[in-house]
């Protein structure tokens, strides 16, 4: 008798996924591994699939071939171990909930509908909002707050879910530098912590300085590997359809590289 299947590697696998929306191809047999750990930045011109590549690790797309794998379960079937951060614009700031409250809903995928959220529960609500160091906030509307603040209440919603896996759309847009940069701490924090982090990015000028490994995509994977080998002149050029500065040879430290 077979015995269980060994536990994957890898935090998430992606195996030939093709998506199609009607007539019009989103993405086209796309593999890739990530390991746990990581913190992996996703990248391509709009209309690219970077975010049907998000909903296909989340389970909300059913693919027309090929699927997703988290820990070596499909991804429908790992829900509790992966969570989402979206666009700020996707988010109604004006309704009534504080910092607290944000950060708690994290946990009520943990409790049955009948009960109340316990003891613990609001201590790891409490942890998160310190790791993202927003804790003096608890008490703040969510309205009341900066860009990104917001973002960082709402990576500490995902963190209090216990997710092992953070999909992140485009937290640094809309913000200043001195708030990417504090927004960066976290993620690197986070990474730290164990987790594995996929954020979709849109600045070639960044790119290279803030992700482990970078996903070029447009409809098919064009690279996926270190920033230096990903963000080359050529490869840009290719995917965004014209002369792209190069930001591509650029060492960890900021230094151009032959």
């Amino acid at each position: 008798m077979a015995g269980p299947l060994p536990k994957s590697k890898f935090a998430i696998e992606v195996e030939n996924l093709t998506v199609s929306y009607g007539q019009t191809l989103a993405l086209l047999d796309v593999s890739l591994n990530i390991e746990p750990g990581r913190l992996v930045g996703v990248i391509g011109p709009n209309g690219s699939g970077k975010s049907t590549l998000i909903k296909a690790i989340l389970g909300f797309v059913h693919p027309d071939f090929g699927g997703v794998r988290l820990f070596g379960e499909p991804a429908e079937k790992a829900k509790g171990r992966v969570a989402y951060v979206p666009q700020r614009g996707s988010v109604d700031w004006d309704f009534p909930i504080t910092v607290r409250e944000v950060a708690l809903m994290g946990r009520y995928g943990h409790a049955p509908w009948w009960r109340d959220l316990r003891r613990n529960d609001r201590r790891l609500a409490v942890e998160a909002l310190k790791m993202v160091r927003m804790e003096e906030f608890a008490d703040r509307q969510i309205g009341q707050l900066s860009g990104g603040q917001q973002q960082r209440v709402f990576m500490a919603r995902a963190m209090a879910q216990g997710a092992e896996i953070l999909l992140l759309d485009e937290p640094f847009a809309g913000v200043d530098a001195a708030t990417e940069r504090a927004i960066l701490d976290v993620l690197e924090r986070t990474r730290a912590a164990g987790r594995t982090l996929v954020v979709v990015h849109h600045d070639l000028a960044t790119a290279a300085e803030y992700f482990d490994s970078i996903i070029l995509l447009k409809q098919r994977l064009y690279a996926y590997g270190p920033p230096e080998a990903v963000l080359h002149p050529n490869l840009l050029s290719e995917v965004y359809e014209g002369t792209v500065r190069a930001f591509a040879h650029l060492d960890r430290n900021g230094g151009q590289t032959p």
